[in-house]
């Protein structure tokens, strides 16, 4: 699987480094000038004009699927610009191979990065997030999530949601909800693997009135269209 993996007494750290700079061999960006983020700040360039050239194909899905194993192995903070881009491996254009390109680059001045796990005693928690109306093309929002424990993620996710938020509370909501599921399955996965865990388990999300909404169950006029939305 190209994991290396490096422990000392009570810790472990696993990366991708060789596979990474192999990669990197492959396209020619050995030597490329590194980038420092994967993405650039406020990327909306999934729509494209009708006269934009396009990319090659099947270069562009094998380049996917290389960047989407990384995102779901070692590498959470490529996950969501991944999740983003490999949303056009149908008909990817020039703007979108720059973008991939562009990750590439992150990726050789971040090549050494590893998940370090380590003995913290620090229980799982949870951070949430989501993009309101993220993708142009159709203003569905990203909903993302990672689960940390002994100091390291372990488990990660991006994903588009499956309805059109009309605000940004209500995409939180739905990434809250996403996430409280995992959580679940995390809790149950960690009690059957024989650890001792809490009942439950801190998610932080940095929505105030999403949080509201979750605390609260019942739904006033202007939240619930989302109960109707996400019981169909």
């Amino acid at each position: 699987m190209g994991i290396e993996r490096d422990g000392e007494t009570g810790s472990v750290a696993i990366g991708h480094k060789q596979y990474i700079d192999g990669l990197l061999r492959d396209y020619g960006m050995e030597d490329c000038k590194p980038n420092a983020t994967p993405l650039e700040v406020g990327y909306q360039n999934l729509c494209v004009l009708e006269d934009c050239p396009r990319a090659n194909q099947k270069q562009y899905q094998s380049l996917m699927g290389t960047l989407l194993y990384l995102a779901m192995t070692t590498r959470p903070d490529i996950v969501h610009c991944v999740a983003k881009l490999a949303q056009k491996c149908s008909d990817p254009h020039k703007e979108h191979e720059v973008a991939a390109k562009r990750v590439l680059r992150y990726l050789r001045g971040t090549s050494s990065l590893k998940l370090h796990f380590d003995r913290t005693g620090v229980p799982v928690y949870c951070f949430v997030d989501a993009d309101w109306a993220g993708d142009c093309s159709d203003r569905k929002s990203f909903s993302g999530w990672a689960f940390f424990l002994a100091g390291a993620a372990f488990s990660w996710e991006s994903k588009k949601q499956s309805i059109i938020a009309l605000s940004s509370t209500e995409a939180e909501y739905v990434a809250l909800s996403t996430a409280a599921k995992e959580a679940a399955y995390v809790l149950k996965l960690i009690s059957e693997m024989g650890f001792e865990t809490a009942p439950t388990l801190m998610i932080y999300s940095d929505n105030q009135s999403a949080q509201c909404l979750a605390k609260n169950a019942s739904f006033h006029a202007r939240s619930k269209h989302i109960d109707i939305k996400c019981s169909n």
